[in-house]
Parts: C-alpha cells; structure tokens; sequence
C-alpha cells in the first residue's frame, strides 16, 4: 500500500479519536465499484495540461481508456478529450494541450474550469466522476531580466535599485505576456553580521511588466531579490528571482592586533591593541574597528590619529574560541589577518535510544545527544539531529526529517511518516560544536491491511432514512499474500457531500472469511467508509469508499 494513502487514513485515525473534521478528499468515482477515478491535478509548468489517476480493485482488468470533459461553469467547452496513461497515471496527449482560442484552442479565456472524468475497463463497465478536478487554467507568472541599477559601489555610491519585468506564461501556447500594474516585492537581505534588518520596498510594473524598485542603502554585503505572488482568475502562482548582489569597492587597509593573553577565564578582560595603515605603510586615523571575543561582548573603537586603536573584550565560558580585529566599515578591507586560535568540534554519541512505528506508519525515534567526553559544558548553538531511513539498513540512507538538540545531552524525538518495513536511525552531521555520530540502525514494521470491495445494498436515489448494508472484506498481507483477517473490529464512517467531516456512523466484527457487515441510514448525499484501526501488529487498513445518492 502507497504511504501517502496511509497517510490520508491516518487522518480518518484522528477523526475517530476527536470526532471532529478536517481536509481529506478520497480518490473515489460518483459511481463507486472496482474502477476509482482519483482527484484532476493541472501540470503546473503546462496548465493546458492535467493528470488524473485511474484504477481497478479487481485483479486481472485493465482500465482500456479515460476521457475527459472541461467546463465552464455548465457550459461543455472541450468534450470527450481522450486522455494518454502510462500505469495508473493519464494525462492530456504530450504536445497537445489546451489552448486559448486566440491560439487556435477551444478555451475562450483564462480561468478555472471544472473536469469531469470517465473511465473504461476492458469489462466494458464504465465510470464518471463529475467535478474530478479544477484546471488551473491562468498565467505563470516569471521575472526576466532582474538587476541592479548599479552594480558596483564605493563610499561615495552607497545606493542601488532592482529593475526587471514581470510576464506571465500563456497555458497551451507557452507565449509570455506582460504583466501590468501588478505589485512587485524587493528585499534586500544583509548578512547576517551586519545587525540591521532587511530592507522591503514595492514597485509596480508598467504596461510592458518592467519595474524599479526604491533605492536601498547597501551597508554591507546584500543580496537583493525580486519576487511575486498572485491567485486570482488571470495570474496564478509565484515567482522569485534574484537580482545579485552589488559588488563594494574598497579602499584598502592593513589592520594589525595582538591579543595580551592567551588564557582567559569567565569575566576576566582580554585587552586587544594593534594598528591601521593603508597599503603605503600610512597610519589610517578615525577607522571603526570591531574587537570580538568567542562567546564574548563585542566592542567597536576608533583608531586614532597615529592609526592605533585598543579595547578590552570580556570573556565568557567556552571550550574553544578565537579573537579578532577587523574593520567595521564595508568599504574598506583589510589586507592582513588580525586573528588568533581555532575552534575544535568534539567527538559526540547517542544515548537512551528508543524507536517505534504507528499503526498509521509514523515512525518515532529519540534520544539524547552529549559531547562524548564533556556531558557539562553547553554548546553554542544547536546541533541538527536527521531521522534517516534505509530499505536494508545499510546503503541509500534517505533524510525524512530533522530536529535540533537545543543543548548538550539535550532530548531529541522526531516522528515522521514512515515506510512499510525498513530501518531507521537518528544521524548528526559533523559540525563546528560536534563531530559526526549515528544510532545503530533500527528495523520497524507492521503487517499490512486492506478493506477490500467495500459496497453499499444501494447507491442511487436511496430514500432518506433508509436503512443501507455497508460490507467489505478486511485482509492482512502474510506470507507474501492477501488473507481474510477475522474477528477485528471494523468502524463504519459517513462523510457528507461537499464536507471534510468524518462521523463514526456504526462498528462491528469481521466474520471468519473476514467479511464486514454493517448498517447505516443516508439522510444525505456522500461518501461511506469501513476503517479497521489496526493494532500493536498490524498497520490501519485502506480502502476506497463508496458513494450514496439520497433522494
């Protein structure tokens, strides 16, 4: 069974435990039976293009062909489209999507419009689903030709723009129109060292898309980006891009520093003293100078008019650090390293290791991470723990997740979704605080379940109130094949038309050949579902509901 389907029922878990509702749209046909017709998704990079999943329960059918029809409302604009498959997957013909009628298509604007679905198995039975999904059918936006209006600065030009133009990719055509009088947003984004905050500025674009932002203050390194973002009936989705970062052109100084001691402890005073020249051996007055101490205050000072300059940094606890003078202004660089000692990471390990997997198939694992010879000392910043899995638990580690350890010896849980069977351990990457450490690889698994056949005694025009049989068959996955699962307590559920609700409706027991049987009455249009909740064994079952229509 496909993970992202247990997922879907893991939500149907937490329904039945808080009786409350919440988005889950199952892939299912207005006629339910052993062909499913799943949710119409538009190919975002084509939206003249859509993919729909169709399939059968029953072994040994094919699906022979799946058509669409594409509507305006209830107007029928393309009707009996023959879709191309490959597997469960149909799609719009390649090279052949919709297009705007000013592009010899059918499709009298851009917009959303409505796809229902049919298909056809080599039965000769047939399916619709009406409403299977929305064609995305509006401009891509893109951002071409994102600069700057200067691109070098120097001490005299501290200032610069971005500049480009916003188009948007015609569906079907790929052409690219303009976009006009839409709002455009700039950022420029400092490091991080500079301590101040990014700067935000807007521009509109003009009747051929192009735009300038407002002018931005550069007082350090910055990269500037364009970006846009809309959803309406014209232009759908986002786009960024960056417009680089201006280049500073510095004058350059050389900056000397001697640090008076070379042990520090917490609290004590490091005193920091040197010298700024320019590149003709000239003392450089009236120079900020910042002086930094691993774990420390920072101070800035100024040189004076023979370019010496000295300060005093308190120190604070650490394993190992490092000092340094550097220029404070970014359009000058100094041209000699002024800096003292280097930081370590420690050897790290896992304790207190612990790993599980839900019936829903989401795994948690967690555990405590320390420095292998230091279980005091805290660290600096947090260490990112990776949840990894591994089909043999050996090759192919893939990353589902992260967490960070917020200190040392510090608790790590992560859960994410997981697979059927498989190994899993937690991993920390090698980092300044800490070296790299892993868990021993852990196997987790379930046995697999499945409702299969689920039916309703009626389906169409049900009169409101009746009383309607609901059966299934519940089966496990054992020794590489599918076998009745008796005596397990199955969970009848209602979710109403155009709802997100699921409601326990009634429960029973599956009979020895595994078969469910249980009652409810219709007072509305919707969809029905047995759910089997799994145990310590075994995973929550799957199924594809039935659909009833009330009178």
């Amino acid at each position: 069974m496909p993970v992202d389907s247990r997922r879907a029922l893991a939500l149907i878990v937490s329904v039945a435990a808080l009786s409350s509702g919440f988005a889950v749209t199952p892939a299912l046909a207005d006629d339910a039976g052993p062909l499913g017709i799943g949710v119409a998704r538009t190919a975002d990079a084509e939206r003249g293009s859509f993919t729909v999943p169709v399939w059968t329960d029953e072994a040994g059918s094919a699906i022979t062909s799946v058509t669409a029809t594409v509507r305006d409302g209830d107007s029928v604009v393309v009707d009996a489209l023959a879709l191309s498959g490959v597997g469960e997957r149909w799609s719009v013909p390649s090279g052949a999507p919709l297009r705007l009628t000013e592009d010899g298509g059918a499709m009298p604007h851009l917009g959303r419009y409505a796809i229902d679905v049919t298909a056809t198995d080599d039965q000769g039975r047939t399916v619709t689903r009406t409403d299977a999904g929305i064609l995305d059918f509006t401009l891509r936006p893109v951002l071409a030709g994102t600069g700057l209006t200067r691109t070098e600065l120097d001490k005299d030009h501290r200032t610069t723009a971005v500049t480009g133009t916003l188009l948007g990719v015609q569906p079907g055509s790929g052409d690219q129109v303009p976009i006009e009088g839409a709002t455009v947003d700039v950022t420029c984004v400092y490091d991080s060292s500079a301590g101040r905050p990014d700067g935000i500025g807007q521009a509109v674009t003009g009747a051929d898309g192009s735009f300038t932002s407002p002018q931005f203050p550069i007082g350090s390194w910055a990269e500037l980006k364009a970006a846009f973002s809309a959803n309406d009936e014209r232009v759908h989705g986002a786009a960024t891009e960056g417009a680089g970062s201006p280049r500073l052109r510095q004058t350059s100084v050389v900056v000397t520093a001697k640090a008076d001691r070379t042990r520090a402890v917490p609290g004590q005073a490091v005193t920091i003293s040197g010298s700024v020249k320019d590149s003709a051996g000239a003392p450089v007055a009236g120079v900020p100078v910042r002086l930094w101490l691993t774990a420390g205050t920072a101070v800035t000072v100024t040189s004076n008019a023979s370019g010496a300059f000295s300060g005093k940094v308190i120190a604070a606890p650490y394993a190992y650090g490092a000092w340094s003078a550097a220029e404070a202004d970014p359009y000058l660089t100094a041209s000699g390293a002024a800096s003292g000692s280097i930081v370590l990471p420690a050897d790290s390990l896992f304790t207190e290791v612990s790993a599980k997997i839900g019936a829903d198939a989401k795994v948690t694992m967690s555990a405590r991470l320390y420095s292998a010879y230091d279980r005091v000392t805290s660290i600096y910043r947090p260490q990112v723990v990776h949840l990894e899995y591994s089909k043999d638990g050996r090759t192919g580690w893939q990353d589902l997740g992260k967490a960070n350890a917020a200190d040392n010896g510090s608790v790590v849980t992560i859960a994410k979704w997981g697979n059927l069977d498989g190994y899993y351990r937690l991993h920390h990457y090698v980092s300044d605080q800490f070296a790299e450490s892993a868990t021993k690889p852990v196997r987790l698994t379930r046995t697999n379940t499945r409702m299969y056949s689920i039916k309703a005694s009626a389906t169409k025009k049900v009169k409101k109130g009746a009383t309607v049989t609901f059966t299934g068959t519940l089966k496990e996955y054992v020794s590489k094949s599918w076998r009745p699962y008796k005596g397990r307590h199955v969970e009848l559920f209602f979710q109403k038309k155009g709802s997100t609700k699921w409601t326990y409706v009634s429960s029973g027991t599956t009979s020895s050949t595994g078969k469910a049987t249980l009652k409810g009455k219709p007072s509305s249009d919707g969809t029905w579902l047995i759910q089997y909740f799994g145990d310590s064994k075994h995973f929550n079952s799957d199924g594809t509901p039935v659909y009833v229509d009330v009178r």
